[in-house]
């Protein structure tokens, strides 16, 4: 069965066997800080162990200078991707992480822009001009804004586009794909769930049906 084009974001303790069973059903898992502060970074190794993801992603969304943000990757090498801010510029940051991150054959995100309604849009021609300075693997751009991810999208074409915003933050299910996203990030819908794992199918389900509406829209099916 196709996976669906979610990733888990993870910001606290959850049932291994639930993260082991969803993620045969989604493209990847997000770690966050405040999970990694609870548990440890030994116990998000163990709790990420055997899962069937294609890509555990660390969002710490990094924001420091080169030297630090290699020394925390170094400490989460288990991970397949890093999520990092856009705003330090290339020179003694960005360009030294992405160095170090090609070496170990890890894959680079930065953020375009911002999911929550404090987030200024004047910023987002700086972070894009960053993006095409530093060239990561991908872009975190907000699925509350479709208009956003379509101008990253239209920019840079061949990033891999991941979105957070969905459900509780009031996007809908398949939105942020439709706009142009790879993937679509989901978190509390699941776990704030008396069944995390039926409401995981719901939003698969709902995301599904999004996209083949709205491609059917574009088409003219």
């Amino acid at each position: 069965m196709e996976k669906a084009r979610i990733i888990l974001a993870l910001d606290s303790l959850v049932d291994k066997e639930f993260l082991r069973e969803a993620s045969t059903y989604v493209h990847g898992i997000k770690i966050g800080l405040p999970l990694t502060l609870r548990a440890g970074v030994d116990g998000v190794k163990e709790l990420v162990k055997g899962i069937d993801a294609d890509e555990v992603i660390i969002d710490f969304k990094l924001a420091d200078i080169g030297s630090i943000m290699i020394k925390i990757a170094s400490e989460l090498d288990f991970a397949d991707s890093f999520i990092s801010h856009s705003f330090m510029g290339k020179l003694g940051a960005l360009d030294e992480l992405k160095d170090f991150l090609d070496t170990k054959e890890k894959k680079l995100y930065l953020v375009g822009a911002m999911s929550h309604p404090g987030w200024n849009d004047s910023l987002n021609s700086y972070t894009a001009s960053v993006i095409k300075e530093v060239d990561p693997y991908g872009i975190v751009a907000p699925a509350t804004r479709g208009d956003i991810i379509s101008k990253f999208k239209k920019e840079f074409p061949d990033k891999v586009i991941i979105s957070p915003g969905l459900g509780t933050q009031g996007a809908k299910y398949g939105e942020a794909i439709c706009h142009g996203s790879s993937f679509e990030i989901i978190g509390r819908s699941v776990f704030l769930s008396s069944s995390p794992l039926k409401a995981l199918n719901e939003i698969i389900e709902k995301q599904r049906e999004e996209v083949l509406h709205c491609k059917g829209t574009k088409t003219g099916e």
